[in-house]
């Protein structure tokens, strides 16, 4: 081999070696950059889920004291002050028995405050259930960037048994006021409070209300694992 083939073929050598050099150089930073992406976007999906905790945390309080957001009580308007005292009056001594007078003055008044707080409730509930659907998807883009499931810690389960009992509650809710609107009319038509109807309508009634406190119960408890004391 002479001098000049040596040195030329050790150039093509050296030149290979540093191409690929220049690969791994380049792998390595290119991944390098690729972890450190994605550590940066598991960070602020973290941050995210956290956010998004602490608003399903206020919704679901919210929710449990049957109470509103500002969104829904701009929805559902509850009747007047004066009325809502005089319809609660009536509603409350319905069982002791009401004179006609006031039988037609609390179906009056039924039609405007009857179902005001079972439909806050069902907004309430759709609310709680669209917050943990985006609760989830944050946490289904965690999991795609994590080597484990991240469901059971975020208590995916729990949130969705949450909203399932919460809108069970709302169910109730609104059967109560289809009941207690049965009740009024049956007086209204003349039917005695113990009256084999009335009696039918009443069982159903307690039977609402019993099934309502359990649910309540179950939903406190759910919630107990969720929210912090």
């Amino acid at each position: 081999m002479t001098e000049i083939s040596f040195f030329k073929k050790h150039k093509t050598l050296n030149r290979v070696l540093a191409g690929f050099l220049c690969v791994v150089v380049l792998y390595t930073l290119a991944t390098v950059l690729m972890q450190l992406r994605l550590k940066n976007l598991r960070e602020q999906i973290v941050l995210q889920i956290s956010k998004q905790q602490t608003l399903l945390v206020g919704v679901a309080e919210t929710t449990a004291r049957n109470g509103a957001d500002v969104v829904t009580e701009s929805i559902i308007k509850d009747c007047s002050v004066v009325e809502r005292t005089e319809f609660d009056d009536l509603l409350g001594r319905l069982d002791k028995g009401l004179s006609k007078t006031e039988l037609v003055k609390l179906e009056s008044l039924f039609s405007r405050c009857g179902s005001f707080y079972a439909e806050r409730k069902s907004l309430m509930v759709s609310r709680l259930a669209r917050e943990v659907e985006v609760y989830i998807t944050h946490v289904e883009q965690l999991e795609t960037l994590s080597n484990n499931s991240v469901f059971e810690t975020y208590k995916i389960d729990a949130w969705k048994q949450l909203v399932e009992q919460e809108r069970t509650q709302s169910e109730f809710f609104s059967s109560l006021v289809t009941q207690q609107d049965t009740i009024i009319s049956t007086l209204m038509s003349g039917s005695r409070a113990d009256s084999v109807e009335m009696k039918a309508v009443l069982k159903k009634t307690q039977e609402t209300q019993e099934s309502l406190i359990a649910t309540n119960r179950q939903a406190a408890g759910t919630r107990a694992t969720l929210i912090p004391l």
